[in-house]
């Protein structure tokens, strides 16, 4: 897919001229990581935003020590837009998990486009209040739920209509900011309980 129209399918910017977008295109900043590689820290100043196109990017905390999960994200996801318009460093770090291919939409230049494109702002209220919520609801799930209930929680929101997931446990201990040991643990419970069953790669609801 061109970059014309990866962009296209990002909200933010499906609304906008073709023009516009052309000159988005022109100006974005192809920047290519290894796994691990750190993308940005929370030290740093943001200097704009980020459009993941290939690979897959973990956003993460460090509090006390400890490292706590916030998102993992897949193309075609954009990040680092909280700490752009605040003007400040980044709220949280961001590393590849892979090979990632992440395009930089620098501040100075999203600035002008919303300038110009009042309509933009608004979507743009729309993804930050996404973020906010989605925050909000990791916050509960961290502070309220067991692990038992939060694996339980995140098969069946992530199941499809037959009620089965691909589940792969270092990718859900991950993104539920848990280690292996307990969310294999919290399984074997919840299939000692009857709620589900499992195969192979598979977990399926009952």
């Amino acid at each position: 897919m061109s970059i014309y129209n990866i962009l296209k399918t990002i909200p933010l910017f499906s609304s906008l001229p073709e023009k516009t977008i052309r000159e988005i295109e022109y100006s974005l900043i192809e920047k290519h990581y290894s796994k691990g590689e750190l993308i940005f820290s929370s030290y740093e100043k943001a200097k704009g935003v980020f459009i993941l196109i290939e690979g897959k990017v973990k956003l993460y905390k460090s509090l006390s020590g400890k490292e706590q999960t916030l998102r993992i994200f897949t193309p075609v996801s954009m990040l680092g837009e909280a700490g752009t318009f605040k003007g400040e460093n980044y709220p949280a770090n961001a590393i590849a998990l892979e090979n990632s291919t992440l395009l930089l939409l620098e501040k100075t230049t999203l600035i002008n486009i919303i300038k110009h494109n009042p309509e933009t702002a608004l979507k743009m209220l729309g993804i930050l209040s996404e973020r906010l919520f989605y925050l909000v609801n990791l916050v509960e799930k961290l502070t309220l739920k067991d692990a038992v209930s939060k694996v339980y929680e995140y098969i069946k929101e992530n199941s499809n209509s037959k009620g089965e997931v691909e589940f792969k446990t270092s990718f859900v201990a991950m993104e539920l900011g848990l280690t292996v040991e307990t969310v294999s643990r919290a399984v074997s419970r919840l299939r000692k309980s009857g709620k589900i069953d499992k195969k192979g790669r598979k977990i399926i609801l009952k």
